[in-house]
């Protein structure tokens, strides 16, 4: 069975490839996106019993506040992350917890923020408020402990915890400043003191990067993301071949797909993503480079020379690039 899925998948891959390539006379597909008319979609869903007014609170923060568009799906069956419930402990483990999300998340949606009133701890820590994965887009926040007779209290901490997670999902670091949001709050009393917006610097870096996520592409890049930090290799290439087929990519997120697989160590998959970007854009300077280094720590016979020869294409494009200049000298220096 799994040999047969290997040859499907092979198929389908080798089938999206030849759907993406332009026909005569066309160019190929390169995504435009408008940041004003299109933002990034935040799906917000409960996990186990929570009440609804929470989880609109939690948007109508998102939607004041980031450059996000926020729906309230569908609740969890909190026995969706049994496996994560610590028993001794009586939490849920926060990180496990993101990966069993992960495995059915919105296709649609950038970013995931579950809400839940069990309570959560990570690994070495007596509890968390929240968690996010970067990798995965997916948070999650406990009302656990936040909760108490104070209608209001309690919306001011839900804001700053979401805002916070979801941050993270979409790119931001812990950051010290006491005037941001993104400082670290590890108790009640620090988050009631904590301010309720990004600071400036973590608002622009959130501006560009909602901006950039919005391209056609980025869910199934993500999925494909978190798929490799598993080991679920057919799945990250399925959802590449699914992106292919569906043309909804430009040069710079088939490169992104690239650095996925790279870093994954499946170089045969790398190498093939940026062949094609290089035979569609020739004068793709990064693109040759990124070929030629993922060429060279392959290190299969032959493989040199072609690292070699992109690296050469890439000085003609740009000669004054000391770095790659300089890698090819030690390359050449090497196979002397």
């Amino acid at each position: 069975m799994r040999r047969t899925w290997s040859i499907l998948l092979g198929l389908l891959w080798a089938a999206a490839l030849l759907l993406a390539l332009p026909r005569d006379g066309q160019s190929a597909p390169v995504a435009s996106v408008e940041s004003d008319a299109v933002r990034p979609l935040v799906l917000i869903r409960a996990l186990g019993p929570v009440p609804h007014d929470r989880l609109r609170s939690a948007c109508r923060s998102l939607l004041r506040t980031y450059p996000v568009r926020c729906e309230i799906g569908e609740k969890r069956d909190l026995l969706a992350v049994w496996s994560a419930w610590d028993e001794g402990r009586s939490q849920l483990d926060a990180r496990a917890a993101i990966n069993v999300l992960f495995r059915d998340r919105s296709p649609d949606a950038l970013v995931e923020l579950d809400v839940t009133e069990v309570d959560i701890y990570e690994v070495d820590k007596p509890y968390v408020f929240g968690l996010a994965s970067l990798t995965d887009r997916i948070a999650l926040v406990s009302l656990s402990r936040i909760d108490d007779d104070g209608a209001e209290r309690l919306r001011r901490r839900l804001h700053k915890l979401v805002l916070h997670e979801v941050g993270h999902a979409l790119g931001l670091h812990h950051h010290d400043d006491p005037e941001c949001v993104m400082r670290q709050d590890p108790t009640t009393a620090s988050l009631d003191s904590a301010p309720e917006r990004p600071c400036a610097e973590c608002h622009a870096t959130l501006m560009n990067n909602a901006a950039r996520l919005v391209r056609p592409g980025q869910p199934a890049l993500d999925r494909a993301r978190g798929h490799l930090v598993r080991g679920a290799y057919d799945d990250a290439r399925l959802a590449l071949a699914e992106t292919l087929h569906a043309g909804e990519f430009d040069h710079e997120l088939l490169r992104a797909f690239a650095t996925a697989f790279f870093e994954a160590r499946q170089y045969n998959e790398a190498i093939s993503v940026l062949r094609f970007v290089v035979k569609q854009d020739p004068e793709a300077a990064e693109a040759h480079v990124d070929l030629g280094l993922c060429y060279q720590v392959r290190a299969r016979e032959g493989d040199r020379e072609l690292a070699i020869e992109h690296l050469e294409i890439a000085l003609e494009l740009r000669p004054d690039w000391e770095l790659v200049g300089d890698h090819l000298d030690a390359l050449l220096a090497s196979a002397a």
